[in-house]
């Protein structure tokens, strides 16, 4: 169970709990164990790992360690990314309401500096996110010209769009970027509050291949952006594209364009 736990990038809640339901262990202790595995993947590195507290080091009680696992479940690795100056707030606030004592903030830090950057990440910006940026797919590629390969990939802006009348919250709107690889320039972009689709993409390449300067000038930027050419290659992503990829490809075609997937 735990070599399960540690091969994957970031285990979901769901199955860290019936993992210490079975093992009979805390939270804290199955991370434990799950790190030493990833530090030495044999079994003897199960036997190995510290068993107990450490040397000069005080056990919290459980409520507080309860509380200390909420906040940073629940509050630190939200999607906006919460300082440890705002953990020690928050696990303060919830001490508070329990009427106990909080813990100091070495201790906060000691508990975050433990958690997998690929875990994090994860739980903030999503298992695709945590895979790209921790897990790199082995090999190389290489791509030496400019608008050789263009990529186009969509994201959710970290801003939240509200109506004009009473400011009440709408939706995160959607950026689809494309990015020239050679340079990692961006040389196009579509903002809406619909989700990813051919649309999205083609918008995108429209603006891609169009001049910018009346878009600098309307935003009041003086600036050059040198970008208005048709890529070679267009990379997207396969899973922002659903049913309607077709259509996206039919008038790809017409401008002879490459496209991967």
């Amino acid at each position: 169970m735990i070599r399960r736990l540690a091969c994957k990038a970031s285990p979901n809640r769901a199955e860290i709990l019936k993992a210490c339901r079975d093992l009979g262990l805390k939270r804290s202790r199955l991370y434990e164990l799950i790190s030493a595995y990833k530090v030495r993947p044999v079994a003897s590195s199960l036997l190995a790992a510290q068993v107990g507290t450490p040397t000069r080091s005080r056990r919290l009680p459980d409520e507080i360690d309860a509380v200390i696992s909420g906040a940073i479940e629940e509050f630190y690795k939200s999607l906006q990314k919460p300082s440890i100056n705002a953990l020690q707030k928050e696990v303060r606030r919830r001490c508070s309401q329990r009427g106990l004592r909080p813990p100091c903030c070495t201790t906060l830090r000691d508990r975050v500096a433990a958690i997998e950057p690929a875990e994090l990440t994860a739980a903030r910006e999503g298992a695709k996110a945590s895979r790209q940026r921790h897990h790199p797919v082995p090999g190389t590629y290489r791509v030496d010209r400019a608008y050789e390969v263009v990529q186009i990939d969509h994201t959710l802006v970290d801003v939240i769009v509200v109506d004009r009348v009473h400011r009440k919250p709408l939706h995160r709107p959607w950026l689809t970027l494309a990015i020239v690889v050679a340079s990692r320039m961006v040389a196009g972009f579509y903002l809406t509050l619909e989700p990813p689709s051919a649309l999205s993409v083609a918008l995108t390449i429209q603006h891609l291949v169009q001049p910018k300067f009346d878009l600098l000038e309307s935003l009041g930027i003086d600036a050059d952006w040198p970008a208005k050419k048709l890529p070679q290659t267009i990379h997207v992503d396969p899973d922002a594209l659903p049913i309607d990829l077709w259509r996206y490809r039919h008038g790809r075609d017409q401008d002879r364009a490459e496209t991967r997937p």
